[in-house]
């Protein structure tokens, strides 16, 4: 498996918007791409804010990235982010007790 982990900054005023475009813009997009397995929206009241998708293989990963979808999505939030995005790719090493299924975690609480 592997995690695409996105930084950016997000005008602070703009966050609940960007986290709720996330949710129900992104993700939906997401789950049709091959080899999707994933992913978490980690913000701080700041802005400062870490994108992580999760891929089945890197060929996926990078399949993804040629095709323009993951511009595509990152350009949903231009006019919320504070200079350039920055992503990095990992391999995932350990992934054990990974639960999902809460979509916005404000409203689970």
């Amino acid at each position: 498996m592997y995690a695409r982990v996105t930084f950016v900054q997000i005008n602070p005023e703009d966050l609940e918007g960007a986290v709720r475009d996330f949710d129900e813009s992104v993700i939906p997009a997401a789950r049709q791409e091959a080899g999707f397995q994933g992913a978490l929206l980690l913000v701080r009241d700041d802005g400062t804010a870490m994108a992580v998708d999760l891929s089945d293989t890197l060929e996926h990963m990078q399949a993804n990235e040629r095709s323009g979808f993951y511009q595509s999505q990152v350009a949903k939030f231009r006019d919320r982010i504070v200079g350039h995005p920055r992503r990095e790719v990992y391999r995932v090493a350990v992934a054990r007790g990974v639960r999902g299924g809460v979509e916005l975690l404000e409203e689970a609480s």
